[in-house]
């Protein structure tokens, strides 16, 4: 139950720190720094916006200063009715100041010294434009935006309008502004983060499920499965591993029927050996007797030769996947009639008669000699084994379509119809079979797709069966 909980945690950590890392620290990343990029652009589009409407109102008024030909007092007072009919008392701060940078007249009516007020003359006198736009805290803490431009000599006294505005309004337009971008980002971060956490949620759910089942497998449980209905991709996961399981739960059942199996078939020869050894140990003058258990001892020993090499070439197959071949040109012919006449004494002890029909010609083809003649001893050895008494066996040889083929017929019980494609799987032995290894027919199989030819069989229950081998002849490669 532990390995479980940690199997839990560990899945559900990992998968959620993936999507932290991938998905929404990157989305807060790129939320703040739109709404920061946001802020910024707004601000100054509304402080140009300020700008042009004080720079307005300072263009506006220029052209209704007096002009340098009247008389200083007349120009004084002008200037004095001027500022103080000025209509925008309420949202601007209008000053006119002198060669010095100091206030003539300013409509708030505090006619004062004021350092930052000299400071901006100063900048704007010393720049090209003649003008200079200056955004602070005044003297009241108060964030205003202030203008000074240099007028021409044309107006006498009055050496430069000063006009300065408070940002109140502004500032609190680009606030709201802010927040509201800040809330559609908050809202844009919320729904990812809620998506991604069901999203996180739905991989998570079967990836722990998928992560238990795994780990029960890997112990050999595998009646287990997982049971449950996914969709998309998960979901054919799932498939795939519950067929997994299923897949190695008949391969295991099928190998723990291997095993009990070759224990017997190996245990029969052995039990033969040694009691025929223990006969022809106290047999006496008796050579008929003698040479009776002589043949018997040969024939188990052959038959406990057939099951160690059908093991030896599983355990290559299991080890690499991979037996090994010594390929040359040799003539098939040749090789199937050795076969026939290896089994011929069998045959005739059994009662049973083997039909060859011989090709009256070579058929060369290109392969591992030893390696095709193991093919056709096994399923030699099977026809025999599985024919009826006085029942035969026949083999054909013929060339068709540049590919030799070989046909073995028995008339024996039979496959039935929903085994026959099993019969060739690793450790399968089919419901009728009376000994052996399971492994021949599999081992047969993956030899003659080496050579690029095929084994197929047909059988019919009650009828025999007919094993048909296919190589490609030598001109053909």
């Amino acid at each position: 139950m532990s390995d479980e909980k940690s199997i839990k945690k560990q899945h559900g950590s990992t998968i959620a720190q993936r999507w932290l890392y991938v998905t929404f620290f990157p989305t807060l990343v790129t939320v703040l720094v739109a709404c920061f990029a946001m802020f910024y652009v707004t601000r100054q589009n509304y402080y140009s916006l300020a700008e042009q409407a004080i720079d307005f109102r300072i263009r506006s008024t220029v052209s209704l200063l007096p002009s340098s030909s009247l008389s200083r007092k007349d120009r004084y007072n002008g200037i004095v009715g001027l500022v103080e009919d000025f209509s925008e008392k309420d949202q601007f701060e209008f000053m006119i100041l002198d060669s010095e940078g100091n206030i003539l007249v300013t409509s708030s009516g505090f006619d004062i010294i004021d350092d930052s007020t000299v400071a901006e003359f100063e900048q704007a006198n010393s720049s090209e434009e003649k003008s200079y736009t200056y955004i602070s805290n005044d003297k009241n803490r108060e964030h205003v935006m202030a203008i000074t431009r240099i007028l021409s000599p044309d107006y006498g006294d009055a050496y430069a309008i000063r006009i300065v505005s408070s940002l109140e309004r502004v500032d609190k337009q680009v606030k709201n502004n802010t927040q509201l971008f800040f809330l559609v980002g908050g809202l844009m971060l919320l729904i990812v983060t809620l998506t991604g956490l069901l999203f996180v949620r739905s991989i998570v759910t079967p990836i722990k499920r998928l992560g238990i089942v795994a780990g029960r497998i890997a112990q050999g449980d595998f009646n287990t499965r997982i049971g449950e209905h996914y969709a998309g991709e998960i979901g054919d996961l799932v498939e795939s591993i519950d067929n997994m399981a299923a897949a190695l739960q008949q391969s295991n059942r099928l190998k723990n029927d291997f095993i009990s199996s070759i224990s017997h078939e190996i245990r029969t020869p052995l039990t033969a050996i040694k009691g025929w050894g223990e006969t022809l140990n106290n047999v006496g003058n008796d050579p008929q007797l003698f040479n009776q258990g002589l043949d018997i001892i040969i024939n188990e020993t052959d038959r406990l030769s057939v099951m160690v090499e059908d093991l030896l070439d599983f355990s290559r197959l299991e080890g690499n996947n991979s037996l090994k071949y010594f390929f040359e040109d040799f003539d098939l012919t040749c090789e199937l009639r050795e076969a026939v006449i290896t089994f011929q004494q069998r045959a005739n002890n059994l009662g049973i008669k083997v039909i060859y029909n011989e090709y009256d010609k070579p058929l060369f083809v290109h392969g591992d000699k030893n390696r095709i003649k193991q093919v056709l001893v096994n399923v030699l050895d099977n026809a025999l084994k599985y024919s009826f008494e006085k029942k035969p066996v026949e083999v054909r040889l013929q060339s068709e379509d540049d590919k030799a083929l070989i046909s073995i017929s028995d008339q024996g019980p039979g496959i039935p119809e929903d085994e026959i494609e099993k019969v060739t799987e690793k450790f399968y032995r089919a419901s009728n079979s009376v000994y052996g290894t399971g492994i021949g027919l599999s081992i047969s199989k993956e030899i003659m797709e080496a050579h690029h030819g095929s084994m197929q069989i047909s059988s019919k229950l009650g009828h025999g069966t007919t094993v048909y081998l296919s190589l490609p002849l030598l001109r053909s490669i």
